[in-house]
Parts: structure tokens; C-alpha cells; sequence
């Protein structure tokens, strides 16, 4: 069995090192979180370095959701703060995450304060999530806002999925479709177009446009499937640019149903993200400011954002929100009465429930009509090539009688 050197680290930060027998690299991970300690490298003795570093990797919004839930539950059940992560750290599968939650633990033992450690990992927590630590830690009330930031996490990851799931399904459908007509016209209908090519019958339109299709597909269909991916690359590539996104945000907001859907989603992220802070503790320019980056549509996030320095020289939420004409009457309205009232907090609250509803019909609806639709559009069009391709036999039995 082969032997391993590795170094890891205890719970209280200390370095320690030794050997082990384990039949493969992955036992031996696993032997080490089971003596408590987190891995930093690992060297199997015969044959030199295996695992010098534990490689970083893309942490899951669903991973950091559970060390949230994790370490709120804990925190909560009367467990300090660094004991958490100590816990969690060694409790945790991913290699990576554990040593990220360890070393956020050293510099909390050191005296660092848990929201300024987490600013030096941007790629794991979002300024949301440090930001509302940040107010927990400010308040006094730590626990409490870590659960309402595992609880957002989950609303958010729901509403995702949904949006993406509602996005997918017709997305494949359409692929499924389009692969298949084309596996059609280039590999099937040339073999079936022999039958009429020594014929001296002319042939109908249908079949003669069909053909001349499905020749050319036959033909060129390699430099048609490298440019179509080329092409999926580049656009790909481009739409991720800041220019893309502003030319593809005022195309949505010129499409009726889309421009509907998708500012329901981003007032949906903005109004729960508002409500959230406020309920941390957070003035409502610094509450806005973070949770203006969560909407995804440039002209929307551009209106809020000038609605912010507005709100800094004196002016009203209501006077501020009256200067966009995306932000729809209703909630201009409810906010402003709101923000009177001394009531803002619940009706953020009461906005992003009532669109997360509209937009659960609403994905509802669209996943109801998009399948049969897919279906019948490629049906049709499968259905035309037959037909075409069986024309000129239907005219040759017609002529015979």
C-alpha cells in the first residue's frame, strides 16, 4: 500500500506533518479530515509529489449557502464564532473551501473582524454577503443576519433555477429540432433523392427547393457546423463585454414579453436585496448602492444608480423613482407611500413576494406553451419534407391512371 507525506493544519492554525498508508490519494485526504486536520499538501513517498497544493477552484453558490446555514445554526445554538469555523472547517469535503474557511479562522483568532476577512475573498462572497456581515457585527446581531443571508441565498438560488430551468427547456427543445432536420436534409433525403434524379418527369417546386437544400447541406455542412460554432464562441464571447450588454438590455426592453419578465426579476433581486439590508441595520443609500450591482439590466441599473445621488442632495424615494420610466407605476407608488409611512421595509418585503409569484405563473405559462409549440414547428417542418419528397410519386401515380 502506497505511503504518503503530508502537511496540514489543526484547528488552532498550527502546522503539523506526518505519514500515512492509504490505497489511493483520495483515501488519504479523507484519513486526514478524519484525525481533524485540513490538508494543505500531500506526497506519496514513492513516487514524489502528488498534490503539492491543494488547487483552488470554483466555490458553488449552493456551497457557500451551506457553510452560511452551517455556521448561522451554529452561532445561533450559543457556539462562538471562531469554534464555527473551526467545526465547519473540518467538516467540510471540499479540500478548498476548508482551507479558505481555516484560514479565515486564523485571522479571526488574530484579532481581525470576520467581515474584514471575508473582503479578501471576493470570489467566494459577494459585497451583499460582507456587507451584511458586516452590519450583523455592527449591531450586535450576528446569528440573525447570517441566517436572513442563508435564507436570501436559497430564495435567490430558487428564483435561478427557475428562470434558468424556464430558458433551458426551449433552448434544447429547439436544438433537438434543428439537429434533427439537419441530419435530415444532409444524410437522409440524398440517398431518397437518387430515386428521382434519372427521371425525366419534372419535378414539383416543394421537391425541387427540398433538394437543392439538402444537396448544398450534403456538400458544405462541415464548414457550416465549424461557422456555426465559431460563430456560438465569438457571440459568446462578445455578449459578456459592456457594450454587448447594453445593446442586448435595450433589445430586451423593446420586447414586449421579455422587457416584462425580465424587469420583474431584476425588481425581484433589488427589492428582497433592499428589504434585506435595511432589516441589517443599513441606511437606504448604502442598502441601494449594494444591491443595485444584483440587477442585470445596464438602463435599469443606470436609473437607480441616479436615483442614489439624488436621494444624497435631499430628494424623496418617491420624487427619485418618478425620474425612470422602467420602474413601473405601482411601485412607485407603494414606496412612496412606504417611505411616508415609515412602512419601506414592508413593502420591499411585499414587492418582491408579489413579482416572485408573477414570475412563478409566468415561467408556469411559458413552459406549459413553449413544448407544444417546439413540437409543432419541428412536426411541420418534418412533416413538409415528406410531403415534398413524396409529391412526385403521388404525380406519377395520378398520370399512370
Amino acid at each position: 500500500m502506497p505511503s504518503y507525506f503530508y502537511k496540514a493544519k489543526k484547528s488552532s492554525a498550527e502546522t503539523v506533518t506526518g505519514h500515512l498508508e492509504a490505497a489511493h490519494p483520495e483515501e488519504a485526504l479523507e484519513l486526514i479530515h478524519q484525525m481533524g486536520l485540513v490538508p494543505v499538501s500531500l506526497e506519496e513517498s514513492s513516487q514524489g509529489v502528488l498534490v503539492r497544493n491543494i488547487r483552488p477552484r470554483k466555490i458553488k453558490a449552493k456551497e457557500v449557502y451551506q457553510l452560511t446555514k452551517q455556521l448561522g445554526g451554529l452561532v445561533k445554538s450559543g457556539v462562538s464564532l471562531l469554534k464555527a469555523l473551526e467545526v465547519i472547517s473540518n467538516q467540510t469535503k471540499n479540500v478548498y473551501l476548508a482551507r479558505i474557511i481555516s484560514e479565515i479562522a486564523s485571522s479571526v483568532r488574530s484579532g481581525r473582524s470576520f467581515s474584514l476577512t471575508l473582503r479578501d475573498y471576493p470570489e467566494i462572497f459577494s459585497p451583499l454577503y460582507v456587507a451584511m456581515v458586516q452590519a450583523g457585527e455592527e449591531i450586535g446581531h450576528l446569528r440573525d443576519v447570517l441566517l436572513d443571508v442563508a435564507e436570501f441565498q436559497k430564495k435567490q438560488q430558487d428564483l435561478l433555477s427557475k428562470v434558468t430551468g424556464a430558458m433551458i427547456y426551449p433552448a434544447v427543445m429547439l436544438s433537438v429540432g434543428i439537429l434533427t432536420i439537419f441530419f435530415i436534409l444532409t444524410f437522409v433525403l440524398p440517398k431518397i433523392a437518387v430515386i428521382y434524379t434519372d427521371t425525366a418527369q419534372a419535378l414539383p417546386l416543394p421537391t425541387l427547393v427540398i433538394m437543392k437544400i439538402s444537396a448544398f447541406l450534403n456538400v458544405f455542412w462541415i464548414p457550416i457546423v465549424v461557422g456555426t460554432s465559431l460563430a456560438v464562441f465569438f457571440i459568446n464571447r462578445w455578449r459578456k463585454t459592456a457594450s454587448a450588454k447594453i445593446m442586448i438590455g435595450g433589445w430586451i426592453l423593446r420586447t414586449p414579453f421579455l422587457r416584462e419578465f425580465v424587469l420583474k426579476i431584476d425588481f425581484t433581486r433589488f427589492t428582497r436585496t433592499t428589504h434585506l439590508l435595511l432589516n441589517s441595520g443599513l441606511t437606504l443609500v448604502r442598502s441601494m448602492e449594494v444591491a443595485i450591482p444584483t440587477i442585470s439590466n445596464p438602463q435599469l441599473r443606470e436609473d437607480l444608480t441616479r436615483c442614489i445621488t439624488d436621494l444624497k442632495s435631499g430628494e424623496s424615494l418617491g420624487n427619485c423613482l418618478n425620474q425612470s420610466l422602467l420602474v413601473p407605476d405601482t411601485i412607485r407608488q407603494m414606496l412612496a407611500v412606504a417611505e411616508e409611512g415609515g412602512s419601506l421595509q414592508e413593502s420591499l418585503k411585499d414587492i418582491a413576494e408579489s413579482y416572485e409569484a408573477d414570475i412563478n405563473e409566468s415561467i408556469r405559462v411559458m413552459t406549459t406553451l413553449l413544448e407544444p409549440l417546439m413540437i409543432l414547428s419541428v412536426g411541420l417542418i418534418v412533416g413538409f419534407i415528406v410531403f415534398a419528397m413524396l409529391l412526385p410519386i403521388f404525380s406519377m401515380d395520378i398520370l399512370a391512371h
